[in-house]
């Protein structure tokens, strides 16, 4: 049998932590004729190495009706994906470069309620991309997104984009979705892959899976809905000077997620929104985040 020098690669990383057996990296050849018995196993995530090409998603079988996120640059993004985000619950674009990505994309995700996060303003918070993926059941990540002189191979002509450190953050902030089911890896060169390219999708999956054996999973929107949150859940409301408005976190004492509370006004109720700890200080300053707004406007315009 041939073997995939990104699988050996991984394999020879430092054993990983306990419950790791959670997490299975597998070639997209060995994932598919097992891709809808997967979906019954509800604590395994798969990290499937798609190759060079994105998958098709037809053979993946995801279905409908489910949240999905795109680790990319913003070029070449798959026409497949695009016409298949109409159908899903929630989409989000990660790590754009706005020089690559077609302004006439950008505006129909917002016009869809869909988010996108900018590489630079990635950069200046990396944290800023944890709560586009917290809820997340799909991710499809683009090694393509990475900076050509840390990822080099002749498919890879960027020469701006991830810092390779960068991704491997990201990667853990993947792993730590609360929903997570598969994360979708390509870019990575089908011939000769360098031996540095193979460590890199390595290391990669490596975050991705340590941070799926020590997540905490946690939905206090589903616990609101029964009428109680637990004892480790914090109501924290911030009053605005004017009009005695009030906007209505929630912090988990755990592990440091946050929530915000979104008004529904037309059915008179509201939503929880994953957040940052920065919208929290950005709203004790008497402003209002720009995710809130986002989300505002998604719940009662859209």
């Amino acid at each position: 049998m041939e073997t995939n020098p990104v699988k050996d690669a991984y394999k020879s990383l430092y054993p990983l932590s306990k419950g790791m057996e959670k997490c299975v990296v597998s070639t997209l050849e060995e994932y598919l004729p097992y891709a809808s018995s997967r979906k019954k196993d509800k604590d395994r995530v798969d990290i499937v190495l798609c190759g060079d090409k994105f998958p098709s998603l037809k053979s993946l079988r995801l279905g409908k009706n489910f949240s999905s996120a795109l680790i990319s640059s913003g070029w070449d993004i798959p026409v497949e994906l695009i016409d298949a985000v109409k159908t899903q619950k929630s989409f989000s674009m990660i790590g754009i470069q706005k020089y690559l990505f077609m302004p006439q994309l950008e505006m129909a995700m917002s016009a869809c309620g869909f988010e996108t996060l900018n590489l630079g303003a990635l950069r200046d918070d990396m944290t800023s991309c944890e709560p586009l993926l917290r809820n997340t059941n799909y991710v499809f990540l683009d090694l393509c997104s990475i900076k050509h002189a840390d990822y080099p191979w002749a498919g890879n002509t960027n020469p701006n984009g991830f810092y390779s450190n960068e991704i491997c953050q990201i990667g853990r902030y993947i792993g730590f979705s609360c929903n997570l089911k598969a994360v979708f890896v390509y870019g990575i060169p089908q011939k000769k892959c360098p031996e540095v390219c193979a460590n890199m999708a390595a290391q990669t999956a490596w975050h991705i899976a340590d941070a799926v054996a020590v997540n905490i999973k946690e939905d206090p929107a589903s616990e609101k809905k029964k009428g109680r949150l637990s004892s480790q859940f914090e109501h924290r409301i911030v009053d605005f000077m004017s009009g005695g408005d009030t906007l209505t976190f929630i912090n988990s004492t755990v592990t440091g997620r946050w929530w915000m509370e979104i008004p529904v006004v037309k059915k008179n109720t509201s939503e929880l929104v994953a957040c940052s700890l920065s919208d929290y200080h950005t709203a004790t300053e008497s402003q209002v985040p720009i995710r809130w707004l986002f989300y505002y406007n998604k719940f009662n315009t859209l």
